[in-house]
């Protein structure tokens, strides 16, 4: 079996499961799912509690760690090690080492890097499909998102911006950034593009972000769906996109079906330079940092 520890928002979570499944496809065993650290609610300082989330998504079928499994798992000599563990060291991408290979396993960190699953990318892209519909509101956003030469813009902010040790690790990109990747997309592209703001500020958004394209700021109220499942469905049907460094948005341009999109990241994922240091990766190739 493969135990993936999950932890995180639904960014880092698909990262964490995206492995996970890459390894039980690959070694033809199952997946199982440790929930007790992210639905742990003890008292940490600077931290953002949060859910489980990939059950928005029609996965194959995988189990949750609990006492079923975990009493199977520990039963064996309390003198050697019931299940191999695979911690990561940091986020650059580590191969498994080969006496780790077929081994029932527990795997501990967030990978990352689409080099974990690139294998089974192909299949993954077809597991990972929205459960929930879109609502009438939604669909027609979404018609307009598919026929026009759609720019998805997101913005990370709240914890980045409110939270210290998040502004110590990842800090936001400017607004320099984000006009930049704008001349840049409309040089590739053309200038008869339309603008979607995907944010978790969309009000900060709309007084800060000045554009003469078309600009549509897409509200949480009849957007979002359930845990924003319908934000990130919605972004993903975008042609091209200028992402933060955030996983929420990685996961949107790397979903989008679009065989031409173009995809701008910023080139400082990390303010800490030894985590930016690992972010070599972090990104498919054919990817734009700025």
């Amino acid at each position: 079996m493969i135990v993936v520890k999950l932890m995180g928002g639904l960014g880092n979570q698909l990262f964490q499961y995206a492995f996970g499944r890459c390894l039980a496809t690959q070694w033809n065993t199952d997946l199982v799912l440790d929930l007790d650290f992210l639905l742990d609610r003890t008292e940490r300082e600077n931290f953002v509690y949060r859910e489980f989330d990939l059950d928005l998504f029609n996965l194959k079928p995988y189990h949750f760690f609990d006492n079923s499994i975990k009493s199977k798992v520990y039963k064996k000599s309390i003198f050697k090690k019931p299940i191999l563990e695979f911690k990561e060291q940091g986020f650059n991408f580590t191969k498994l080492p080969n006496n780790y290979k077929k081994r029932d396993l527990y795997i501990d960190g967030y990978w990352q890097s689409f080099k974990y699953f690139e294998e089974i990318a192909t299949e993954l892209k077809m597991e990972l499909k929205f459960k929930n519909p879109l609502t009438e509101n939604q669909s027609k956003l979404s018609e307009k998102i598919k026929i026009t030469n759609s720019v998805c813009v997101n913005f990370r902010r709240t914890d980045f911006v409110t939270i210290p040790s998040a502004i110590q690790t990842h800090g936001v990109p400017s607004l320099e950034y984000y006009y930049k990747a704008i001349e840049l997309v409309k040089n590739k592209v053309g200038e008869d593009i339309e603008i979607f703001v995907f944010s978790d500020d969309v009000d900060w958004c709309k007084t800060h972000f000045k554009l003469d394209e078309p600009i549509h700021f897409v509200s949480h109220e009849l957007y979002k769906g359930d845990r924003f499942s319908a934000y990130l469905q919605l972004m993903t049907l975008c042609k091209h996109f200028i992402i933060p460094n955030s996983t929420f948005g990685w996961w949107a341009a790397w979903l989008a079906d679009n065989n031409d999109k173009l995809v701008v990241t910023p080139e400082q994922w990390f303010i800490d330079k030894k985590l930016q240091s690992q972010t070599q990766d972090l990104r498919p190739i054919e990817w734009i940092t700025i």
